[in-house]
């Protein structure tokens, strides 16, 4: 127990406390799942597909307890679960992303 919580009421805690996304100019922002989603359906995923793959990243970011994670991060993870699920949609993605960089 830490300061008269069980490790089971701390954890339910965290879960509850928002995810900090750092973006690349190193301001911070909540985490939000719809932003995945969004992204997902301009890739020309179907709505449901695309909840589904926002929704395994923010498994991701609870399974490793991540109370901040960079927005590069996010796209790794976001790239790596898109090409499982569409490799054509993946590789549009990566063209747009890699485009956007250069800018």
């Amino acid at each position: 127990m830490l300061l008269g919580f069980t490790t089971s009421q701390l954890l339910k805690y965290n879960y509850k406390m928002k995810t900090k996304v750092e973006k690349r100019d190193g301001s911070l922002e909540d985490y939000d799942e719809a932003k995945i989603v969004k992204v997902a359906i301009a890739t020309g995923l179907d709505a449901e597909k695309s909840q589904t793959l926002a929704s395994d990243i923010t498994k991701w970011i609870k399974d490793n307890s991540l109370s901040k994670v960079t927005s590069l991060q996010i796209r790794d993870q976001f790239l790596s679960d898109l090409k499982k699920v569409n490799g054509a949609a993946a590789d549009l993605y990566l063209w747009y992303e890699d485009g956007k960089d250069g800018q």
